[in-house]
């Protein structure tokens, strides 16, 4: 039974796997599919596992299709060059059941370090790649690939952008498949044994099965046409349009100009392009990411009009045909204008342009610990992957560089074979996510080889960038100074991250000797702290205490730290609701005015007193002893 509701891009592909009967969904989060995986748990029925990196999640999935079911795999562009080794050669042994890859790709580069294009890895794995244009053919597109895949026995991508995963459209649904798994394992041997001596045979088949699959009736419809009416036989131009382009360049046109849709980038089927270039004098390819089906096209001996270097960078825009005087195109409006109802008139609203708000950390982010740190040393920081690359931004500008998921630990080691005598000018900071995603061969090589530096491990126990979900172990310190050990580091210690004096003290230890250096910085993240009860500690101001110095916001950049003024009329900072009890503003206030709630007795003067009290340190004291704990929450609830 068919039903309609409102979908993103990303609801959809996991709508459209479900619909096909995939048993399994393996993932290492990353922007913009990161909710696919969220919209699968939410339908059932589906067997879902975060996976430590993205070569782990697809060989998972393998070994699921390997045992003749079906499962899906999600992963941004550059997630997939973490994957591509196992996904070459997938594409070698074929997947018995059936194995779909959706990949998220960020043309324009809003959630990612690079722009990629997806249809160049699948064209050089030699696999098929969908690419649908609307969050219709998302569902569709996803749905059929499973059928595909099992049918062919390959591998296949889906190639979502973060417009078509962010964008929302009425979806028609249908009921689920069941689709039964066969069970057994891989064979015969010389299938499944990528042995230099079963390669040959291995390469053979596969090329004919992308020679068979570029003029099968299951990609053929995936391949459209659209006419003007009345057809006048032969037109000026053709524009070939890819993806998520087909809808702009539809929608910008006065209906005079024929369009071909390719919803099948690789293996592109030649005669369905041939025959429909022959019926135009010039062809235009319109995509995102590259020039990849242009050059496809071209290589059909095919001219195509070069738009130019600007059609390689960022998302399509439709000012790249207007700009070349091209037949058909009228101005932006002409589809609004003629189809708008009689009845609406246009109105005038006044454009209110939003005050630039720059990104930071959370109210109580245990990162800002360490950036203080690092800001006021001001060491070369080489960054990673996550969320504290916000420490790049003010007030900190404290991290300086940053490349893929685990490169900081190699590129220190790097700097310092350079430079030998720079190990107390620069360090490495990693987050425990990506410190299990890939940067662990990076410890160890720099143990094998004797080499020196410190690195810093900003352990808030998730994967907080794209909404903390757990793809790695959540350690004690004793397990991380175990797991160090293990791999041979033999100077690591364990710090409290909201601690600036602990790790200012660490650091000073760690540049005062030789060897390699791991400084562990526990906090939690505050994505965690709404499901485990109410935030106690919360802190405010002394105002009698507060001079206005502004030295809590220009260390920490709080959110939840706002100017005020006192009753006589002095400037004052004042705390908002959004603080969490961090202490991180009361460990850098100079004249101690910021004190837990708890400790407000309604005397000024002993309020005064109690402020000069480290509450940062007897709260953590406290923590540290359960019973103590149970008895101060209860203390700080009844204070509110």
């Amino acid at each position: 039974m068919s039903t309609t509701r409102l979908m993103s891009g990303c609801e959809a592909a996991a709508r459209g796997a479900w619909e096909a009967g995939v048993h399994v969904a393996t993932s290492y989060p990353g922007s913009p599919v990161t909710s696919v995986m969220d919209e699968m748990k939410r339908l059932g029925e589906v067997d879902c596992r975060w996976a430590t990196n993205e070569k782990v999640a697809l060989e998972v999935a393998a070994g699921v299709a390997y045992s003749g079911a079906r499962a899906l795999v999600v992963m941004k562009h550059v997630g997939l060059n973490v994957a591509a080794d196992a996904l070459y050669n997938l594409a070698y042994t074929g997947v018995r059941g059936g194995l779909v890859v959706v990949v998220g790709d960020d043309p324009g580069s809003s959630c990612s370090q690079n722009e990629q294009d997806t249809r160049l890895v699948a064209r050089a794995a030699s696999l098929p790649i969908l690419e649908p244009a609307d969050t219709q053919q998302v569902l569709a597109f996803t749905r059929l690939a499973f059928e595909i895949s099992q049918r062919h026995d390959t591998p296949v991508l889906v190639r979502l952008t973060t417009q078509l995963c962010y964008g929302s459209q009425l979806v028609v649904t249908s009921a689920r498949r069941d689709v039964p798994m066969t069970g057994g394992f891989a064979g015969p041997v010389s299938k499944f044994l990528l042995l230099p001596s079963h390669v040959p045979a291995r390469r053979r088949a596969l090329v004919a099965k992308l020679s068979k699959l570029a003029t099968s009736a299951d990609t053929g419809g995936l391949m459209e046409e659209f006419w003007p009416e009345p057809d006048t036989g032969r037109h000026p131009l053709g524009i070939i349009c890819a993806g998520t382009t087909f809808a702009a360049v539809q929608e910008n046109l006065d209906g005079s100009v024929p369009l071909l849709a390719v919803g099948c980038p690789h293996p592109l089927n030649a005669d369905r392009v041939r025959a429909f270039a022959r019926r135009c004098d010039r062809l235009v390819v319109t995509e995102e990411g590259s020039s990849m089906l242009a050059d496809a096209v071209r290589a059909l001996g095919l001219d195509v009009i070069d738009l130019g270097p600007e059609a390689l960078v960022g998302e399509f825009r439709i000012e790249r045909l207007r700009g070349l005087g091209l037949p058909g195109l009228g101005p932006a409006r002409a589809v609004v204008e003629r189809d708008r109802p009689r009845h609406l008139v246009p109105i005038n609203v006044p454009v209110v342009t939003a005050p630039a708000r720059p990104p930071g950390f959370c109210a109580g982010c245990s990162h800002v610990g360490p950036f203080d740190v690092l800001h006021r040393r001001g060491v070369h920081v080489v960054g990673d992957i996550g969320c504290y690359t916000l420490g790049a931004t003010e007030p900190f500008r404290a991290l300086h560089s940053n490349l893929c998921m685990g490169a900081s630990v190699g590129i220190l080691q790097g700097y310092l074979l350079a430079q030998p005598d720079k190990g107390r000018e620069v360090v490495a900071v990693i987050g425990d996510s990506t410190f299990f995603h890939s940067g662990i061969p990076g410890v160890i090589t720099a143990v094998q080889n004797g080499h020196r530096g410190v690195l810093m491990v900003l352990d808030n126990s998730g994967t907080a960038m794209t909404g903390f979900q757990q793809t790695s172990p959540r350690l004690t310190g004793e397990a991380w100074l175990d797991l160090l050990h293990a791999l041979g580091v033999a100077n690591a210690v364990v710090v409290p991250a909201l601690d600036p004096e602990a790790i200012d003290a660490a650091l000073d230890h760690a540049f005062a000797s030789d060897g390699f250096h791991v400084l562990v910085l526990k906090g939690e993240c505050v994505q965690a702290r709404p499901r485990k009860g109410p935030t106690n500690f919360r802190y405010t101001v002394i105002e009698s205490a507060c001079t206005g110095c502004n030295q809590c916001v220009a260390r920490t950049d709080c959110p939840s730290l706002v100017r005020a003024s006192a009753a006589d009329g002095r400037p004052v900072m004042s705390i908002s609701n959004e603080c969490v009890g961090c202490g991180m503003c009361s460990q850098t206030c100079p004249e101690r005015a910021i004190a837990p709630m708890t400790t407000r007795t309604g005397w000024d003067w002993l309020d005064a007193v109690l402020a000069r009290v480290e509450w940062s340190r007897v709260i953590r004291f406290i923590r540290a002893r359960p019973g103590l704990a149970r008895l101060a929450d209860r203390l700080e609830r009844e204070q509110r």
